[in-house]
């Protein structure tokens, strides 16, 4: 063996956390302290787009009404409904089919008004008309002329203005609307056109020439 010392390792390593430095401090929570909630988006609401019929043949609707005796009655009647739609229209929901719920709500709601505070014969069964089309006869005591020309021209669930008649004044909420058949089938008939057409298309079976000869 040589003389020369063996390297020795020293006694602290570079690598070594010097144990004297001061602890890092976290502030304490308090006890009493709730943990935040964390913050919710809100959902945007679901707004259905207003498809209106697009056509030349004449409509039919499923009309419910309210008839009171006095404009400002009626008036307040009126915005009761539209309040009412209103806070429909305005809760948050991802439901496609919200517009038909909303629809069927609002109806119902209609129904109990017209119950309650409706002067007309209909009150019984909610202020139901059933369809109202063109030309149709009067229903002595509910509907008049005038009042089924302004029905016609009413909105599906478009509250408009009080409708004035000899009975009172009117609020008219359209639920369903269709294209009159019983309209369209009596034009149809009476149109040359469409009776030339259904002769062509019908079958027509002809007796054989005396002289045509019969396959065996």
């Amino acid at each position: 063996m040589t003389d020369k010392k063996q390297p020795q390792e020293p006694e602290k390593t570079i690598y070594q956390r010097d144990k004297t430095a001061p602890e890092p401090k976290v502030p304490d929570k308090p006890e009493s302290e709730t943990p935040k909630r964390p913050v919710i988006k809100p959902r945007k609401v679901f707004q259905a787009k207003k498809v209106k019929i697009q056509t030349d043949k004449p409509l039919e609707h499923r009309v419910r009404q309210i008839l009171v005796s006095s404009a400002e009655a009626a008036q307040l009647i009126r915005q009761i409904v539209l309040d009412f739609q209103k806070e429909l229209a305005e809760e948050p929901s991802d439901d496609p089919d919200k517009v038909y719920q909303d629809y069927d709500k609002i109806e119902k709601f209609f129904a109990r008004l017209a119950r309650k505070y409706s002067v007309c014969p209909s009150k019984a069964v909610g202020g139901d008309l059933e369809w109202i089309y063109p030309k149709m006869p009067i229903i002595e005591g509910i509907l008049t002329k005038d009042l089924r020309d302004e029905i016609l021209k009413c909105e599906k669930f478009a509250i408009p203005e009080a409708i004035k008649s000899k009975f009172g004044h009117h609020i008219v909420l359209v639920c369903e609307t269709e294209i009159c058949k019983t309209i369209v089938e009596e034009q149809e008939k009476l149109d040359p056109r469409y009776e030339a057409l259904a002769a062509k298309d019908s079958p027509r079976i002809q007796a054989p020439d005396k002289n045509q000869e019969i396959p065996s």
